[in-house]
């Protein structure tokens, strides 16, 4: 297929059976990660409403994955990004953002927050536009339409059962649970965090909500994003993970399956093996790999 920019192999990923699990190979965008479809499609909202035109800068807060996407949609169609990120990442996130010429600024490690008031503060001045992925509806609606409805068509007339889903942002929990509930009401939503971070699952179950650092970067920010307290009642339940399980998993199926994906992916395979070992008159369970192991390599368990 002939394509214009790199933009345009953003989506269309396969979508494989692993462990009698189907999963939708997330990782394998150009930036190399789920998020490079949410960064296209509010980035290009922004663009025909006019909220975003030439000589604005994009400004959003992330933990890498959203970052290095929105930096790759900027650079494609010219615009200068600002991205506020957390320190104590793995180091290749902050080098991709950069790569693509994006301004890094940090905040210190686990306070997402500050980055989130960052990116709010900057993209409220003149000729700035913050993505905003935490709460803007466009995200949620692009998992819905798109990612949604590519493992819908794919399907064909089979059922899906169950979707399993990490919550880092909430969009692509909560557009998959609209996209797949519009076909089969009966669907059951279930969350991923990590269990020391079990803020949305403590929510759920009348439980303390309590979050320490952990291991499972990319999810669990330490906070409930508004797009998950404003659809709530769309989650049947959050399955929480150790970080050591969910690493081990990501290196078993790099080994097991040739799939090198990051510590979120095997969080999101583990889930959803107990989920469908658990119930098992959930035929068909959906997940994802959200993103590459590439952007792991200096942790130390890859090495191990």
């Amino acid at each position: 297929m002939d394509m214009k920019t790199i933009l345009d192999a953003i989506g269309k990923t396969p979508l494989l059976t692993i462990d009698g699990i189907h999963v939708k190979c997330e990782h394998l965008n150009p930036s190399g990660s789920v998020k490079d479809r949410l960064a296209r499609y509010v980035i290009e909202k922004a663009e025909k409403t006019g909220l975003l035109k030439k000589g604005t800068t994009i400004v959003e807060a992330s933990s890498g994955n959203t970052g290095t996407a929105v930096s790759m949609v900027g650079a494609v169609k010219g615009y200068k990004v600002t991205i506020f990120i957390v320190e104590g990442l793995s180091e290749e996130r902050y080098k991709m953002i950069r790569a693509f010429g994006a301004d890094v600024r940090t905040v210190p490690r686990d306070r997402m927050d500050l980055a989130v008031q960052g990116a709010i503060a900057l993209g409220r001045e003149k000729d700035h536009f913050h993505v905003n992925q935490f709460a803007s509806p466009w995200n949620v609606e692009d998992h819905e339409q798109h990612l949604g409805g590519e493992i819908l068509r794919a399907f064909g007339r089979r059922r899906i059962d169950a979707v399993v889903a990490a919550i880092g942002s909430g969009g692509t929990l909560i557009g998959l649970a609209r996209a797949f509930r519009r076909v089969n009401p009966a669907v059951k939503v279930f969350g991923v965090e990590p269990a020391r971070c079990a803020l949305v699952h403590g929510r759920l179950h009348g439980q303390s909500e309590v979050c320490r650092p952990h291991r499972i970067e990319g999810i669990a920010e330490g906070f409930v994003p508004p797009l998950i307290e404003d659809n709530i009642e769309l989650i049947d339940d959050v399955l929480l993970v150790e970080d050591d399980d969910a690493i081990e998993e990501a290196k078993r199926i790099a080994r097991v399956h040739g799939c090198f994906v990051g510590v979120s992916s095997g969080a999101n395979l583990l889930a959803a093996r107990r989920v469908k070992e658990k119930h098992p008159e959930l035929r068909n369970v959906v997940t994802l790999f959200p993103d590459e192991g590439e952007k792991y390599l200096s942790e130390p368990w890859f090495s191990r």
